[in-house]
This record gives structure tokens, C-alpha cells and sequence, in this order.
């Protein structure tokens, strides 16, 4: 193999790591901020689970959501379903009583404290191998060989 081609070799791999790696980082990022709750008016109440609503495709089951009523400061009821699904049942049992975290801004777009702390740590563990794959990826673009300029005859 020429030098040439190894270089262009490394450097296609190196796109190839460092792309997707880039865009999974920006996911990655989306879910801390959205499950970490930390931007705006953050309020947490007493909710209590009123229904499981199971998620399924064309051929099997996923899992099973968390249906979630509560009451905000001035009377108002809210009902949303938890974000997580959870595999071979609900966390949470039908009449359980749950804490609730909401922006005070969207109270429909509530999580149980419990299911925002699953996609926290998600988000960070898929952070963690995003920086894994840009640095492979730099890594392959920095560390490829010199292009040799062509010898004259």
C-alpha cells in the first residue's frame, strides 16, 4: 500500500469516526440538559400513577410506560407518560404515589424524578464513548503520514 493511499485510507476512516461521533455527542448532550431539568423554573410535586400504557411495534413489545396524574400550584390536574419504558413491566404500580419533576413553563412535559435520573446517566455514558470516537477520529486525521510531494525525473 502507497503512502497515498494509507493516507487517504486513514483519513476516510478518521471522517468516519469523527462525523457520527460529533452528532452522537450533540444527542448526548440533549439528553443530560433535557433530563437533568436544568434550565428554567424546576418544580417537583406528588403525583400518582393512574395507568400503564404498553409500547410495541409490528412484531414485539418494548416495554411499558408510567401513565402520571398530578396537581399543579393552582388546581389544575396534569397527566403525562413517563419518557423511560420499562422492560417486563412498569416501575411504578397502578395508584403508587410518585415524585414529579416539571418546568413550571410546560408542566406537560413532566418526568418521574426516578426515570430523569435514568436519562442523565445515559446521556453521560453516551457522551463518554462520543468523546471516545472524536478522539479516535482526530487521532486518525492528526497522526496520518505526510503527504510526500511527487519526486521530479
Amino acid at each position: 500500500m502507497s503512502n497515498t493511499s494509507y493516507r487517504g485510507f486513514l483519513g476516510l476512516l478518521g471522517w468516519i469516526f469523527l462525523v457520527p461521533s460529533v452528532l452522537s455527542a450533540l444527542v448526548a448532550v440533549w439528553l443530560i440538559y433535557t433530563g437533568a431539568y436544568v434550565a428554567g423554573d424546576v418544580r417537583s410535586a406528588e403525583g400518582r400513577v393512574v395507568a400503564h400504557r404498553a409500547e410495541q411495534n409490528k412484531r414485539s413489545r418494548w416495554g411499558n410506560h408510567s401513565v402520571v396524574k398530578f396537581s399543579l400550584p393552582d388546581g389544575r390536574s396534569v397527566v403525562f407518560e413517563d419518557a423511560v419504558a420499562r422492560r417486563g413491566g412498569a416501575e411504578h404500580a397502578i395508584g403508587e404515589t410518585v415524585t414529579v419533576r416539571y418546568r413550571s413553563s410546560d408542566p406537560q412535559q413532566a418526568q418521574i424524578s426516578g426515570s430523569a435520573w435514568i436519562q442523565t446517566l445515559l446521556g453521560v455514558g453516551w457522551l463518554l464513548f462520543s468523546t471516545i470516537g472524536i478522539l479516535v477520529g482526530w487521532l486518525m486525521l492528526r497522526l496520518r503520514p505526510k503527504a510526500t510531494p511527487p519526486v521530479a525525473a
